[in-house]
Order: structure tokens, then C-alpha cells, then sequence
């Protein structure tokens, strides 16, 4: 249990007002109680330590956002141009590929976004070499994850982490922010689909899980900036399932079943009918593997 340092102490809250609050704080899924001694949140895990990952990254304080609630750290990142890094407990405005959107319970995994400085070139391949990042720290744990092109990493059939892209032109040019999320905990909430890490067994401590991906990102991204998606050949050909597979691709509301044939350079994925073959852009499309 996680103390909200004297939130509201000596205010003077009648008992109806505190229970008021609390059923406020309900609605936003927000597991904050009142306490004879104050008001208390009730977490699975200790809060983030903006000091500690400054300190490990290399970053300011003041370049890391916080938020308990928020729209989207995405969103607060393109828009905080003094921001690095940005870590929300919850999000009533998550989107991902193709303007989709879901809210996110509070507390429950781990949201969050990064400014990355990297060639208009290189951007769209972002997603793909970020998710190949957290394969690399997550697989000695969890034999059966695998990347789903382009963003999503998942365990079996069912949906672990995704990430998205942004960008935004400004006075300072052109912004990338790289959004990450990840489901961690027991979560009711979570569709049939998706998987956490509480339901394969494994508890990792947020904080540490984030540093790792990190770092492993501070290692790719200059990679790919310098040699393309070619140096991550090795890692795509362990983490990629579907080489050979039939999928069902959905594009502008109509589907139609492909063999995925090969990843190009460019990171579009290539697939074939035995009459012929295409090119599928990860912006464009939804893929499925088949069962």
C-alpha cells in the first residue's frame, strides 16, 4: 500500500464529503481511501521514482512527467516540448493504430511515452525495432512471446504490450514520441484477447521492467539510425511467428487471407496468394494469424 503524502490532512473533511470524494475517485477507477490517518492508495506498486530514473537515464528531473491522470502520455509528450520521458498511471484518451481508442485502468500496467530524435526515414521503423527491444528483455522469461508486425507483442494468441509512433511538426521541427504500454497486473478489465504478465506468473517490479527496456532501447535506436532495420534481422527471425503463416488482413473494412512471405527493408510486410503478392503498410491495416 502506497501512502499519497497527506492528501487532504487537516481539511477538515466532514464524513459524508470524504465518502463523497471516495466514490469520485471510484469513478475514475482511482483505488484511493480515507484513513483516520489520512488518505491512502492503494497500489500494487510503489509509485514511480522520477530522482532514480533520471538518475539512470541520464535525464533531468524536469524532463520526466508524471501524471496520475491524463488524456494520453502521448499526447502530453508532443505537446511538453521540455519533456523526455512521460509516465501515466491512467488514460481516459490511450489511442493506437488507426485512431483507435481505450481508456486505462489506474495503476493496473505501465504507460508510457518517449521523445526519440531520429530521421523522418528511420521513424516508421520505431515501432517494429522498439518492440523487438522489449522481446529481447522479456523472452528469457516468457518462451512464447513473440512480435506480431508491426507494434504488438504477444503470447500465443493473445496480446501482451503494443506501441505507437507519433509526430508532430513544431517550432523546433519535427517531434517523435515513441508510447509503450504493457499490462502488468490482474485486471478484470482486460479483454479476452490480452494477456498480462500477473496471469503468466511473473512479477517483475515496473520501475526495473522500464529501466531495462530503456536501456535496450538506448542501444537500438542509434543502431537503427546508423544501419536500418537490416541489423535487427537476427532478433526479427527469433521473435517473428508468422513467416509461412496465413493471416487475415483487413483494410478499409474488407478482409482477405495472405501468406506472409518477408519483411522488406522499409518494414512493410510482404505477402503472398500463389497468384500474387503485395506489400502491406503497417499505417494502412489490421493483421490476424489465422488458426
Amino acid at each position: 500500500m502506497a501512502r499519497l503524502e497527506d492528501c487532504y490532512r487537516g481539511h477538515g473533511l466532514t464524513s459524508a464529503e470524504a465518502e463523497g470524494w471516495a466514490a469520485e475517485f471510484a469513478r475514475w477507477g482511482v483505488p484511493l481511501r480515507a484513513q483516520a490517518a489520512g488518505w491512502h492508495l492503494d497500489l500494487p506498486e510503489p509509485p514511480w521514482a522520477a530522482d532514480q530514473l533520471a538518475a539512470a537515464l541520464g535525464l533531468a528531473e524536469d524532463e520526466i512527467g508524471i501524471w496520475p491522470l491524463c488524456d494520453s502520455s502521448n499526447t502530453r509528450l508532443l505537446a511538453a516540448l521540455q519533456l523526455r520521458l512521460g509516465l501515466a498511471e491512467a488514460q481516459w484518451a490511450g489511442h493506437g493504430q488507426r485512431g483507435r481508442h481505450w481508456h486505462s485502468p489506474f495503476g493496473k500496467h505501465l504507460y508510457c511515452s518517449l521523445a526519440v530524435e531520429i530521421s523522418p526515414s528511420r521513424a516508421g521503423l520505431l515501432p517494429l525495432v522498439a518492440g523487438l527491444g522489449v522481446y529481447q528483455v522479456l523472452q528469457a522469461q516468457i518462451p512464447e512471446l513473440w512480435l506480431k508486425w508491426p507494434n504488438d507483442l504477444w503470447v500465443g494468441q493473445r496480446k501482451l504490450a503494443g506501441l505507437l509512433v507519433e509526430g508532430r511538426h513544431g517550432p523546433a521541427g519535427q517531434r517523435w514520441v515513441l508510447g509503450l504500454g504493457i499490462n502488468l497486473h490482474a485486471d478484470p478489465a482486460l479483454p479476452a484477447s490480452a494477456i498480462s504478465l500477473a496471469e503468466l506468473g511473473i512479477a517483475l517490479p515496473r520501475q526495473a521492467l522500464l529501466l531495462a527496456i530503456l536501456r535496450q532501447w538506448q542501444a537500438d535506436f542509434p543502431l537503427l539510425e546508423e544501419a536500418g532495420l537490416a541489423a535487427f534481422d537476427d532478433r526479427w527471425q527469433a521473435a517473428n511467428r508468422l513467416h509461412g503463416r496465413w493471416v487475415e488482413v483487413e483494410e478499409d473494412g474488407c478482409r482477405s487471407a495472405w501468406q506472409v512471405v518477408a519483411l522488406e527493408e522499409n518494414g512493410a510486410l510482404r505477402v503472398g496468394n500463389g497468384r500474387q503478392q503485395l506489400t502491406l503498410d503497417a499505417g494502412s491495416v489490421r493483421l490476424r494469424p489465422r488458426p
